[in-house]
């Protein structure tokens, strides 16, 4: 995917052809559902080229069951010379420069999606709201699923013989949900929290506490009842 030299070859494939005529092109998708997490896979360029010259072999359900089997191997613990190389593959994909006067669209069928944006613009200071029905739109449940990543990063921290890397997480999350941890939707809240406390309960500390009965993070409604302290005024 990525060379020694940091050369690119890694290509991001549409399963369904992102346009009319292409392979496996399919006029009822949506502009939202062309570009989803669900309608890509990543390939090395040869094989890139492979699948769109062979779509009768390469079909959809074949595509789509080539990445299952790939996700389903679960979180991968990086090196550091393979989260480099992630990283620039990333950049190379997800980076976006908006000048002054530009429009971003988040979550909005036929907008531009990306990871990284940069925003140059006059203005000293600029305040981007997150996604209408997301995590960060929901304070005491955004508090919560972090509450669950710093646990996991405070247990993975004291594993011995583990090179602890705090991005492992994030990105864990995303590869699960197709988005960043605080713009994944709340309707997914209580998918979020199982996959974080399962984590958490699998490191080295969990495990431990788990067998002594001592809990390894508080519940949601734990949570809210220690730190959201809501006072009745006096008449």
């Amino acid at each position: 995917m990525v060379e020694e030299s940091d050369s690119i070859t890694g290509i991001v494939c549409h399963i369904k052809a992102r346009s009319s005529g292409g392979p496996r092109y399919d006029a009822q998708q949506t502009e939202e559902e062309r570009h989803s997490f669900a309608n890509l896979i990543l390939l090395c360029a040869r094989h890139g080229k492979i699948i769109d010259s062979e779509p009768e072999r390469y079909t959809v359900d074949k595509l789509r069951e080539m990445k299952r089997q790939h996700e389903q191997r679960g979180p991968v613990e990086l090196s550091q010379s393979d989260a480099r190389k992630a990283e620039l593959l990333f950049r190379h994909y997800d980076a976006l420069s908006i000048t002054a006067g530009g429009h971003v669209m988040l979550n909005s069928p036929g907008s531009v999606q990306a990871s990284n944006v940069v925003i140059k613009s006059p203005k000293k200071a600029i305040k981007i709201a997150p996604p209408a029905g997301s995590l960060g739109c929901d304070l005491s449940r955004r508090n919560y699923v972090k509450h669950l990543i710093d646990r996991y990063q405070e247990f993975a921290k004291q594993q011995p013989g583990r090179n602890f890397r705090s991005p492992v997480v994030y990105a864990a999350i995303k590869r699960q949900f197709g988005a960043n941890w605080d713009s994944i939707s709340v309707q997914l809240f209580d998918d979020l929290v199982l996959f974080l406390q399962q984590r958490v309960d699998r490191t080295m500390l969990g495990s431990i506490n788990r067998s002594k009965g001592t809990p390894n993070y508080s519940t949601f409604a734990e949570y809210r009842r220690k730190y959201e302290h809501h006072e009745v005024p006096k008449s």
